[in-house]
C-alpha cells in the first residue's frame, strides 16, 4: 500500500473521530443544559428523555416521585425537548397569570397537521386570541341554560338503561356506561347528531372516537419526539405519530355534514355546533372571564368562525367532553360508594333540595355539598396529569434564566397528592372545599381546569353534564361496592386520569315513604 493511500486512510479516520467529537460535544451541550442552570432532575438518555419511565409507571407516579425527590422546580427532559417542571404555587400563579404575556401558548411536542390545529388548544397568540374570544359566548351560563333540555333528554337514556341493569342486581361497569353518556351529550351539543350510544355502543361514531383517545407512546410517537426533523419527514409521507387519518376524516366529514345541512329552521337550535355558527355575533358574557379580558376584544370578531374552525374545534369538542367528563363522573361515582356516609349526605341534600324536580343547570347550583364532591373528585382524579405553557422569549423563574421555548409543565396530579398543601392527601374529603377551608390555601394548588386565560373553556359545560346525571341517578338510586369492585382503584399509565380497569358497581333502589 503506497503512502499516499495510507495518508488519504489516516485522513479520513481523523475526520470520522472529529466529526463524532463535534457530535459528542454537541450532545452534551444540548442536554446539559439543566446542569447548566444548576435545576435538578433525574438521569436520562439523549433524544429519549424520561419516556421510559413514563412508560413504566405512567405521568402520575413518576410525577410524584420526581417532586419528592427534586423538589419545586425539576428538570426533564421528553425525546429531545426540554422540560421543566414546576410545582411552586406562586411560581404557576406567576406564569398563568401575572406573566401570562410571556408564556400565553401550550407547548406543542409535535406539529399538529389535522384539523386540530385550528382547534382552541393548538393556535397560538392572535389567532388563539380570536378563536377564544369568539367561541367564549357559547359557554356562557345563558347557554347553558337553553341546553339544559337536550341535557335531559340524554340523562333520561342513561337512566333508562341503568334500570334495567339495577332490576336484574347485575355488576354495572361504570366507566363504559357513563362513556356512552358522555358520547350521546357531545354529539348531540357538539355535532348536531343523534346517535343512542346506550343501546348502540358500537356505531361509527363511538368506534372511531374511541380510537382517538387511543394515544399512546408508540416508536412512531418516541421517534417524532425525537425531532422535528423526523416529524416533518413523517409527515411528508403522510404517517400521523398521533392519530389515524381515517378518523379525521369521519369527522371532518360528519361536522361539515352537520354544516351543510343546517338552514333556517335549525338557527334556533341550541346546540355547540349552531353557537359557534352563531359566535361571532354573540355578545354574551361569560362569567368565568370576568377577571381575564383581552385589550379590544371586538377587533377579533370581524369575521365568523371557518369550516376548517368549527371542525377543529367540534373536534376537540369531543376530545375534551368525552372521556374526562366520563371519567370523572365514574371517580365521582366510586368515591360515594366507598364512602357511603358522604353519600348519604348528598342523597338528602338532593331530596331537600330538588325533591323529584328534574336537575338543570340552574338548580344544581344550590347543591353545595355536590360542588364539594365534585371538586374532591378532581383533587384526587384530574382529568389530565400535566399541564403546560411555552415562553416566548428567554424567562427568568426563581433567579433562573430559561431559555426561550422551553416547556413549562405542572404536574397537576402530584400538585393535588402533595402533604404539604393537602393534609392526609390520599383521603377522599369533600370538606377541603368548604368556604373556610378554599380560603386558607392557595388556589393554584388546585388545577383541574388550569388558571388564568388560557383556563378550560368547557369547564362549566363538563360540570353540568356530571353533576345532572349524577344527581338524576341519585334520585332513584344509591350506588353500592360489591365483590368485584377494585379498592384500591389502580390507575390507567395514560396521560389522561382513568382506572385502568374500570369501576364496577351495583345499584340498589331508594326506599322511599
Amino acid at each position: 500500500m503506497d503512502v499516499q493511500c495510507l495518508l488519504d486512510i489516516k485522513g479520513w479516520i481523523l475526520l470520522a473521530i472529529a466529526l463524532l467529537l463535534t457530535m459528542y460535544m454537541y450532545i452534551k451541550w444540548k442536554f446539559g443544559i439543566w446542569h447548566r442552570l444548576r435545576i435538578p432532575g433525574p438521569d436520562f438518555m439523549p433524544y429519549i428523555g424520561q419516556m421510559k419511565q413514563f412508560r413504566e409507571k405512567g405521568l402520575a407516579q413518576l410525577d410524584v416521585e420526581l417532586v419528592q425527590k427534586y423538589g419545586r422546580l425539576v428538570g426533564l427532559f421528553f425525546g429531545s425537548t426540554p422540560s421543566l417542571m414546576i410545582s411552586d404555587p406562586e411560581l404557576i400563579k406567576n406564569i398563568m397569570v401575572k406573566d401570562f404575556s410571556k408564556a400565553p401558548n401550550r407547548f406543542a411536542l409535535i406539529t399538529r397537521r389535522d384539523e386540530l390545529k385550528y382547534s382552541l388548544t393548538d393556535v397560538v397568540d392572535d389567532h388563539w386570541r380570536f378563536i377564544r374570544n369568539t367561541i367564549l359566548p357559547t359557554f356562557s351560563s345563558g347557554k347553558m341554560r337553553k341546553m339544559s333540555s337536550l341535557l335531559q333528554v340524554k340523562y333520561k337514556m342513561l337512566l333508562d338503561a341503568l334500570n334495567k341493569r339495577a332490576a336484574e342486581g347485575e355488576v354495572i361497569e361504570f366507566k363504559e356506561v357513563y362513556g356512552n353518556y358522555t358520547m350521546d351529550v357531545i354529539a348531540s351539543l357538539g355535532f348536531g347528531m343523534e346517535i343512542d350510544s346506550q343501546t348502540n355502543p358500537d356505531n361509527t361514531f363511538v368506534k372511531y372516537a374511541k380510537e382517538l383517545f387511543t394515544v399512546k407512546f408508540t416508536p412512531l410517537l418516541i421517534l417524532a419526539a425525537m425531532s422535528s426533523k423526523i416529524d416533518a419527514v413523517l409527515n411528508y409521507f403522510k404517517i400521523s405519530p398521533l392519530n389515524n387519518r381515517k378518523v379525521m376524516e369521519f369527522y371532518k366529514s360528519a361536522v361539515h355534514q352537520a354544516v351543510g345541512m343546517r338552514d333556517d329552521t335549525d338557527k334556533d337550535r341550541k346546540d355547540m355546533l349552531q353557537l359557534m355558527l352563531n359566535a361571532h355575533k354573540d355578545t354574551d358574557r361569560n362569567e368565568i372571564e370576568e377577571t381575564h379580558t383581552y385589550e379590544n376584544p371586538e377587533q377579533w370578531k370581524k369575521r365568523g368562525l371557518t369550516v376548517e374552525e368549527i371542525t377543529g374545534n367540534s373536534i376537540l369538542f369531543l376530545l375534551a367532553g368525552f372521556d374526562t367528563t366520563a371519567s370523572t363522573m365514574t371517580f365521582m361515582t366510586y368515591n360515594l360508594a366507598t364512602n357511603p356516609e358522604c353519600q348519604d349526605r348528598l342523597i338528602e341534600e338532593i331530596d331537600s333540595v330538588l325533591g323529584t324536580e328534574l336537575p338543570t343547570y340552574d338548580n344544581i347550583q344550590k347543591l353545595e355539598y355536590l360542588d364539594m364532591v365534585f371538586c374532591e373528585t378532581l383533587r384526587l382524579y384530574p382529568p389530565a396529569t400535566r399541564i403546560n405553557r411555552s415562553n416566548l422569549d428567554e424567562m427568568d423563574i426563581n433567579g433562573i434564566k430559561i431559555p426561550k421555548e422551553t416547556e413549562l409543565t405542572f404536574p397537576v396530579f402530584a400538585i393535588h397528592r402533595d402533604p404539604e398543601f393537602w393534609e392526609e392527601p390520599e383521603k377522599f374529603d369533600p370538606e377541603r372545599f368548604t368556604p373556610e377551608n378554599k380560603a386558607k390555601r392557595s388556589p393554584y394548588v388546585y388545577l383541574p381546569f388550569g388558571h388564568g386565560p388560557r383556563n378550560c373553556i368547557g369547564q362549566r359545560l363538563a360540570a353540568m353534564e356530571a353533576k345532572c346525571a349524577l344527581v338524576y341517578i341519585l334520585q332513584h338510586y344509591r350506588f353500592v361496592t360489591c365483590s368485584e369492585t377494585e379498592i384500591p382503584l389502580e390507575l390507567s399509565k395514560d396521560a389522561l386520569m382513568k382506572p385502568a380497569n374500570g369501576v364496577k358497581l351495583k345499584l340498589e333502589k331508594k326506599i322511599t315513604d
